[in-house]
């Protein structure tokens, strides 16, 4: 007879197994770094095998995996834009916040800031060095557009800067300079060449020569007000009626360009777009390489001819040979003895008039 006490031989293992997955809980926890460490070092040592059992169990459950695949693409449309909607929500709360408590947010950041500095310099300066690159590297464009909208505002800071610099080291800027030169001397010369052969091109074409300056803010500004004034006004009746008013040039004084000119021009323009159209769209340049290789083979067409024809007859000729020499029956030739018979005389029996042999 076994003795049992009442409540205690099924709350046992329920309690044990409890107190196990608990301890377990436990150990993870206090150590972590430990756990993912050991989990890290398995996964790299059986790598092999993981592949292995991952390949069997995706060939064993494919309609599963499948399955779990579609649904899981077919909700990430909808995840990923409540995402976008959970972070833009986020943003801007946060940004209310921040404008609403900015000097609070302020003071606080300072406050963390020297307590960092204090507890470790170079570890705070590292920190701020890479936070540094790290927001040069997402704001590097904006930055240097600010930096070009303020020179073009105030151009004169930055060219005082440039004066100092340059006369505090103009000996090795010159060397640099002389430097350069000796290192691209074929390429800057290049670089004159085209300059010379540019501004000679808009001589002879009646042109100004090509200078370009930059304005100042103030200049650009006046040049826009102008613009607006001339183009936007609204121009009144009678000014409108004295525009009207205002005699044409006479016919007599106009003098209509020569008709070789003009053709000239249309040839020319005409060249120019079908160069340009060649050079920069690819589809015609392939269509050009098309048509000359086309035009190749058509002028070499008469020639594979007459090669293909000649090769042809050099086949049947050796064929020919061939059946010739397996085929006739040559004898050895021998000369005619006189009793031979005349193989172009008549048969003697076909003559009865004769008096040789039985007719005699």
């Amino acid at each position: 007879m076994s003795l049992r006490r009442e409540g205690t031989s099924e709350e046992e293992p329920a309690n044990g197994a409890e107190q196990d997955r608990e301890a377990r809980r436990t150990y993870r926890e206090r150590n972590a770094e430990r756990v993912r460490e050991g989990q890290r070092a398995w996964r790299q040592r059986n790598q092999e095998h993981i592949r292995a059992y991952r390949a069997a169990y995706n060939a064993e459950h494919r309609e599963e995996v499948a399955a779990q695949k579609r649904a899981y693409m077919k909700g990430y449309t909808a995840r990923k834009a409540a995402e976008q909607r959970r972070r833009k929500s986020k943003r801007v709360s946060s940004k209310k916040y921040y404008e609403a408590h900015k000097a609070e947010h302020r003071e606080y950041t300072k406050q963390w800031q020297a307590r960092k500095r204090a507890e470790d310099p170079e570890a705070y300066k590292a920190m701020r060095a890479k936070a540094q690159r790290r927001w040069w590297q997402s704001h590097r464009d904006e930055y240097n557009a600010k930096l070009r909208t303020q020179h073009r505002e105030n151009p004169e800071p930055k060219r005082a800067a440039a004066r100092a610099y340059y006369a505090a080291h103009a000996d090795e800027l010159k060397a640099k300079k002389r430097a350069y030169y000796a290192e691209n001397r074929e390429k800057v010369l290049a670089n004159n060449r085209a300059w010379k052969e540019r501004e000679k091109r808009r001589r002879e074409a009646g042109l100004p020569p090509r200078r370009t300056r930059t304005i100042s803010a103030a200049e650009r500004r006046t040049n826009a007000a102008a613009a607006d004034a001339f183009f936007a006004r609204a121009r009144p009746p009678e000014e409108i009626a004295a525009i009207r008013r205002k005699p044409a040039s006479p016919v007599e004084l106009l003098q209509s360009t020569p008709p070789e000119l003009v053709a000239a021009f249309e040839r020319n323009s005409q060249r120019a777009r079908i160069e340009h159209t060649l050079a920069t769209d690819g589809s015609y340049a392939s269509r050009r390489q098309i048509a000359e290789a086309r035009r190749w083979q058509a002028a070499q067409q008469p020639t594979r001819r007459e090669q293909r024809q000649a090769i042809e007859d050099a086949r049947l000729d050796a064929i020919g040979k061939q059946v010739n020499d397996r085929l006739r029956h040559r004898d050895p030739p021998r000369r005619r003895h006189h009793l031979d018979p005349d193989p172009a005389a008549p048969h003697p029996m076909l003559n009865p008039n004769t008096t040789m042999g039985m007719n005699r």
